[in-house]
């Protein structure tokens, strides 16, 4: 997980600066989907139309920088909530199914814990193509079981409570007891994995793009990843277009962050 520390108010300003330069961006600009080959390598600071000048197809920068910004948090705060519903409702199953239900979904947790969560990702996409759908699941397949398994240690330690083993010897259902005891403890654990667990999304979401797997080309344009890999080859004529998108992708994964 990616966890940096930066002071409350700096943290603040970084986010508001992230907000308000990526909403300027959709503002002004339309999603970058074409290409105008009279603007093929505009430099930087050349243009006030185009203040970070343009790529070698002739897309603005800064409509490349928001735009991909915008289509990757529309993929990765969803996927992370999913993600966490999806492993808090393999440990309910868990819970109220016995024994042997709960040891079969540790082995297969461990399973997945054990086949690296990229590789697990890619032969998702692979195999369903590179949509709004497939990039989700792929996440949820990659990630769940790290979730699962620390819900799973905190609800151990919910379950040998007092008030949980009153509740089961007074004939309450596991399902009551799951809902009325064991959840609300477990709220704060689930918060602290999403807070830490959406730069790794991001970051994972920018490795895709960055191997041409994205879900937003037609709709806002190229993914941060992939700007950074188009634009590779030609940093000597315009750094810009490299520079930004992982400047994107920096302010995203701090702001997003857990200080």
């Amino acid at each position: 997980m990616t966890s940096i520390f930066i002071p409350q108010n700096s943290l603040f300003y970084l986010r508001l600066f992230l907000g308000i330069s990526v909403g300027m961006g959709l503002i002004l600009y339309s999603p970058p989907v074409g290409v105008d080959l009279d603007l093929v390598n505009l430099p930087a600071f050349s243009s006030w139309e185009h203040p970070l000048g343009c790529d070698r197809l002739g897309r603005d920068v800064y409509s490349l920088y928001s735009y991909g910004v915008l289509s990757t948090v529309l993929i990765a705060i969803p996927a992370r909530i999913a993600t966490l519903c999806f492993s808090l409702f393999v440990a309910l199953i868990g819970f109220i199914s016995g024994k042997f239900v709960s040891y079969f979904l540790n082995q297969l947790s461990y399973v997945f814990l054990s086949i690296p969560s990229l590789l697990t990702a890619l032969l998702v996409v692979a195999g369903m193509g590179a949509n709004f759908l497939s990039l989700p699941i792929a996440i949820i397949l990659s990630d769940w079981a790290l979730g699962y398994e620390s819900m799973i240690a905190r609800l151990r330690e919910i379950q040998n409570s007092g008030y949980v083993c009153a509740s089961l010897a007074m004939g309450g259902s596991r399902l009551h007891v799951f809902g009325r005891h064991i959840l609300p403890g477990l709220v704060s654990m689930v918060w602290y994995l999403f807070i830490t667990g959406v730069p790794t999304v991001i970051m994972a979401l920018a490795i895709f793009s960055f191997l041409g797997v994205d879900w937003s080309g037609d709709i806002f344009g190229p993914g941060l990843g992939e700007q950074i890999a188009f634009s590779g080859d030609y940093f000597d004529r315009n750094p810009g277009a490299v520079l930004v998108p992982i400047l994107g992708i920096i302010l995203l994964v701090i702001g997003l962050g857990k200080k």
